[in-house]
């Protein structure tokens, strides 16, 4: 870098610090801080900061939950990519004219967000596909207002974050590490293809079919979906759409991805959903979660522990789930805060909990309070439960999903014996039986659910009838 470079680079900080403690005063953050504060600033900042906003939402660890959420809501208000930028972006990405490349590309965004926007264009063979764009500087922009904030924090000396100033830090570091691989578009391609194996035994399920060939660090080419959004309540009775059906085949579809792959959408918002042709359709799988074996081996442990009420099984666990040693100094302590955290979700059965996100963000502040680093995988899980949760509520209020997620959880909280291992096969047939959506025109005999009894044997029926489960006593 000559010394140009550098100068230019300095005085591009200088005025962007200025701005960023500009907006601070303008939204007197030296008198307080609050979540509606905190949203009106990072919008009057730009996409960058709202993209920042959205990613620091994934940390309830650092951020009361009345913070995250408002973070989460953010949306981008900016101008759109224009005509003349996407020729240009797509000219550099693919090295020569994108009329070489697309027949035609509509004008108008489908969808536009902080870092990208999605045009529905036309391959040179007539396909229509929907093109991602990214937004230029993104990256740069990102890099540079992350680290600005967190020297213009310092430089203001907020009262309220003195005391957790190297968590929001590590929050904001974190963050950048999530955002670089969400603005690499490569990465959500590969994210794709795993969601779409996943998803594969699922007639009631998919993931768009991505176009590899075109697809570049800044450019997405994948299957045009259009369908209807989650919100158009209206347009899918309309249409015959049962929204307690889709509630429930959606949260099925949810469920596989973290209980038995391990790997899940992290953002799973209304915007992020589409129906289409009897399908729960999942989209914009930049953000993903994944959930080490050992993790959700803790994970299954600390749901058995919460359905027997173990305190000592919940403890050694939890340390196992934050990264830790069972054995760590400050589990005599955690015990005591585990046992409180047991008796407010004490039930008679997984089941039965509710505020399942809930349950996940207390043990990851409890975690936090004897400043015990928690996984970003488990602040991920706990992040998406919650938005997951705000989805299945405005679809259908009298849906539950703690309830369908806990007759799941149930199946692994058993152990490994015959038991447990008939359990999880039910529980493995239960989300993939079932056909498509019912809707007009479409309500073939295979949308048909089985009971237990007809996805298990009488053998293995009575195997878990025997084990003292409370897996069999209602179906799935």
């Amino acid at each position: 870098m000559d010394n140009k470079t550098a100068k230019n680079g300095a005085l591009n900080d200088a005025k962007r610090l200025g701005e960023i403690l500009t907006a601070a005063y303008r939204h007197k953050m030296l008198q307080g801080i609050t979540p509606e504060k905190v949203c009106a600033m990072f919008k009057d900042l730009g996409t960058a900061f709202i993209k920042t906003g959205q990613l620091l939402s994934l940390h309830p660890e650092v951020l009361p939950k009345e913070y995250c959420k408002a973070l989460e809501s953010l949306r981008n208000d900016a101008p759109s990519i224009t005509a003349a930028q996407i020729r240009e972006i797509i000219s550099e990405e693919y090295g020569r004219p994108w009329n070489q490349v697309f027949q035609r590309i509509a004008g108008i965004p489908v969808g536009s967000a902080s870092i990208a926007q999605v045009h529905e264009a036309w391959l040179l063979d007539g396909t229509r596909v929907a093109l991602k764009i990214q937004r230029p500087n993104s990256y740069q922009l990102m890099e540079q207002d992350i680290r600005l904030l967190k020297r213009a924090m310092a430089m203001l000396k907020l009262k309220q974050l003195e005391s957790i100033m190297w968590l929001v830090n590590n929050a904001l570091d974190e963050t950048w590490r999530v955002a670089q691989l969400e603005m690499d578009f490569r990465q959500e391609a590969k994210n794709i293809d795993r969601i779409r194996e996943i998803l594969e035994p699922m007639e009631y399920a998919y993931a768009p079919k991505v176009y590899h060939e075109y697809t570049t660090k800044n450019v997405l080419v994948m299957e045009f979906i259009d369908g209807y959004e989650l919100t158009d309540h209206e347009g899918l009775r309309a249409a015959g759409y049962d929204l307690s059906e889709i509630c429930q085949k959606l949260i099925r579809s949810y469920i596989k991805q973290w209980a038995e792959d391990l790997f899940f959408q992290a953002d799973p918002h209304a915007g992020n959903i589409r129906i289409r042709d009897g399908q729960v359709v999942w989209l914009d799988l930049g953000m993903m979660g994944a959930l080490t074996e050992r993790e959700a081996e803790a994970l299954h442990h600390c749901m058995h522990g919460i359905w027997k009420n173990d305190v000592p099984e919940f403890t050694e666990w939890g340390l196992v789930l934050f990264g830790y040693s069972p054995d760590h100094p400050a589990k005599p302590y955690l015990e005591q805060d585990f046992t409180a955290f047991l008796d407010k979700y004490r039930v008679q059965s997984i089941r039965e909990m509710n505020e399942t996100g809930d349950v996940f963000v207390d043990m990851i502040n409890i975690g936090a309070k004897y400043n015990i680093e928690i996984p970003m995988s488990l602040t991920m899980y706990g992040r998406s439960l919650l938005v997951m949760e705000g989805t299945v509520s405005n679809l259908d209020d009298k849906t539950d999903l703690a309830d369908i997620i806990g007759k799941h959880l149930a199946a692994y909280a058993i152990g490994d014996g015959a038991a447990g291992r008939i359990a999880r096969k039910l529980s493995h047939n239960k989300l993939c039986s079932g056909g498509r959506l019912r809707y007009k025109g479409h309500n073939p005999a295979t949308d048909e659910e089985r009971s237990d009894r007809e996805l298990l044997s009488e053998e293995e029926f009575q195997i878990l009838a025997e084990s003292g489960s409370d897996v069999w006593t209602a179906d799935m």
